[in-house]
């Protein structure tokens, strides 16, 4: 009884949360046409002071509205409303924020100053687009080739692990077994390539390292009997070393265009700041 009234629940909500898109929308398409229409039927040959202010204001309003996702993340559970509607808010208002900017400004960046502010609007508005393709693609994929979700910290320290084990079985082996690990195992922990393989076919560590080990097949079997064992491990701790850098890669892109994001927004709105002073009191 419980399973099927959580899933009726689930469904409800799912129901709830596509309906409150589909009204963002419409809200979205109503005023994005409205302001194409008011633009080029009324301003575009002659300039409308009135479509001019309120484009302006249409698209700071929304700007700072869409800014509002942040604090929401910041009150937690104290928080109103669901984060996906939030997100969704974010997402529809920051692309009407974009349209009326754009419109307000002719698609001109204007003089010097206002040439900088339309930059870093730019910034933020693409970085906002690619950070939500990064944001619905990048943590499907990290789910999938990650054995055991870790931090960053964690991610290097593990890194870190295998690179000494890696080492300490080639300082402890044959002339052989030190070149073979050396030219090719330790050329293997930063291949961009062997993590690109991780991301196209969507693998752990597992199901990669036999066909990885066996690739040195042909080479290894130059080696003594225990120095092919001790071979085997040194491959694993390559390429666990290899995937932690995969693993890393994704989170840091994760980070870093949030950072990027948050970085413009904040300098975008201090240049708006300035321009809408310089306008009305100038």
């Amino acid at each position: 009884m419980g399973t099927v009234t959580s899933r009726i629940r689930v469904s409800t909500s799912g129901r709830a949360i596509d309906r409150a898109e589909r009204l963002w929308q419409l809200f979205a398409v109503l005023c994005l046409a409205g302001m194409t229409w008011w633009y080029f039927v009324k301003h575009h040959h002659t300039p409308d002071r009135g479509f001019l202010f309120t484009s302006g204001i249409l698209g700071v309003t929304s700007a700072v509205l869409a800014a509002a996702l942040s604090i929401r993340k910041r009150l937690a559970y104290q928080g109103t409303g669901r984060m996906s509607a939030w997100l969704t808010g974010h997402i529809y208002l920051g692309l009407i924020s974009a349209a009326a900017v754009f419109l307000h400004s002719g698609f001109r960046p204007g003089g010097p100053s206002t040439a900088i502010l339309f930059c870093f609007f730019s910034l933020t508005v693409a970085s906002g687009l690619v950070g939500l393709v990064i944001a619905r693609r990048v943590p499907p994929l990290l789910t999938k080739i990650e054995e055991n979700p870790a931090l960053m910290e964690d991610l290097i320290d593990i890194r870190g692990e295998c690179l000494r084990g890696l080492h300490e079985l080639a300082a402890g082996g044959s002339p052989e077994f030190r070149s073979l690990v050396r030219n090719r195992l330790v050329s293997e922990v930063a291949s961009l390539p062997r993590m690109l393989r991780f991301y196209q076919k969507q693998t752990t560590l597992d199901e990669e390292l036999p066909a990885f080990q066996k690739s040195f097949d042909p080479v290894v079997g130059q080696l003594k009997q225990h120095e092919q064992v001790a071979f085997r491990r040194a491959a694993e701790y390559a390429l666990r070393a290899n995937k932690m850098n995969a693993e890393y890669m994704l989170q840091r892109l994760l980070r870093g265009w949030l950072t990027f994001h948050m970085a413009a927004t904040v300098i975008m709105f201090a240049l708006a700041a300035v321009h809408i002073f310089t306008v009305l009191f100038y």
